[in-house]
């Protein structure tokens, strides 16, 4: 995924039929863009995580071309946009995963 796009799987943006977790935890979709200040990048992940008491996050971690790691934890059952920001020479996102779940991009 290049800055100013968004992550797809099998072609589709809607990631919230794949990209779930426990508790009900969801990821709708993901871009990458341009971010003026301190860091140069965000990835902004439009998520909900699991509801019921105890039912702890869902974990999402992406990975950019120079092989550098970026983790988010979604603890909130409401439906609302996280985010990651980061500086990198290489920014393209080529790996996220999710508790037990992986892919490249």
């Amino acid at each position: 995924m290049q800055p100013n796009e968004a992550a797809a799987i099998d072609g589709n943006t809607d990631l919230s039929t794949c990209m779930v977790a426990n508790g009900g935890a969801k990821v709708y979709g993901i871009t990458l863009t341009g971010s003026p200040g301190i860091y140069d990048y965000v990835v902004n992940v439009d998520a909900q995580g699991p509801s019921g008491f105890g039912s702890g996050s869902m974990y999402l971690a992406f990975t950019d071309q120079s092989g550098d790691t970026y983790s988010l934890s979604i603890y909130s059952s409401s439906r609302s946009v996280h985010t990651v920001r980061y500086n990198s020479q290489q920014p393209a996102i080529v790996k996220m995963w999710w508790s037990d779940y992986s892919f490249d991009v």
